[in-house]
């Protein structure tokens, strides 16, 4: 399997069209078509179904187009690092919705002390970002807890409880139980995590909504719609809300920095990790 390959295949899949891909690639469509079926060939699977309107998609297919713009954004990475070695250095960084506010101060400490170095940010899920390290496409990330750290080497920046965010302030103190008078938002992130909590304590919680971008739970929560639970490091997130602590010890979260172990660290990661473990005033 090569990188051309996976550019011909790319191309088709957002396309839907081997013509039109081909036209794009400026190349004819028989050459493509023959790349597409030693792709197939090689990996032993049909990458798309043939329709009349051009091309989808099959299962194999959508788990190779994942897997190809990973390689592929990693392959353009590298060539602009490479390219830029004499000139420059490259931080690629991983941040999930949560823990921007809670690492950005650390970045911009670093950044002033190392002018010359450039981010590459990735945004994302605690898991996929973890996944992005170990897979080598990028060197360091802000995740949270709960999150498996195997392979991985850490250290905590911030921990933060669960509050509730709502409207208008809710009867206080807040507990699980007087949550469950109310319809919730959770971010899917944090659904097994907060649903723990309630059953360990013998409730049933009114889940109104799960969704997978704190941002969507929060303009949900900002029409009336339903409460929100976040960590407290959302708090910049919610002007104009009411956050609340939720009285419950087991309801907390860390934001960690992790990066691979035993991994050859470029310099613009060493530095970076001496500012957030704080070597550097």
């Amino acid at each position: 399997m090569e990188i051309r390959q996976l550019e011909y295949f790319k191309e088709i899949a957002d396309t839907g069209s081997i013509n039109e891909a081909a036209r794009r690639l400026n190349m004819s469509q028989p050459p493509l078509s023959s790349q597409l079926r030693r792709l197939e060939d090689e990996l032993n699977v049909r990458l798309f179904e043939r329709t009349k309107k051009g091309v989808s998609l099959t299962e194999a297919g959508k788990l190779l187009y994942t897997h190809a713009e990973r390689i592929l954004d990693y392959t353009r990475s590298a060539a602009i690092e490479v390219s830029n070695a004499e000139k420059r250095q490259i931080l690629r960084l991983g941040l999930t919705p949560t823990t921007v506010t809670v690492l950005m101060p650390a970045i911009i400490r670093f950044s002033k002390q190392h002018p010359k170095i450039r981010f590459e940010v990735y945004d994302g899920s605690t898991f996929t970002l973890s996944d992005l390290i170990r897979e080598g496409v990028i060197e360091v990330s802000a995740v949270r807890t709960p999150v498996n750290l195997d392979g991985l080497e850490s250290i905590r920046l911030q921990e933060d409880a669960m509050v509730a965010v709502s409207p208008k302030p809710l009867s206080a103190p807040l507990t699980l139980a007087s949550l469950c008078s109310h319809p919730l938002i959770l971010y899917r992130r944090y659904e097994k995590f907060i649903l723990e909590a309630f059953k360990r304590n013998g409730l049933s919680p009114d889940i109104f909504c799960l969704c997978d971008d704190a941002r969507d739970a929060l303009l949900w929560t900002k029409n009336g719609l339903a409460v929100s639970i976040f960590p407290a490091s959302m708090a910049p997130w919610c002007e104009g809300l009411s956050l609340q602590e939720i009285a419950e010890d087991s309801l907390r979260t860390e934001t960690l920095l992790v990066w691979k172990k035993e991994k050859r660290q470029s310099e613009a990661l060493r530095e970076f990790l001496r500012v957030c473990k704080g070597d550097v005033p």
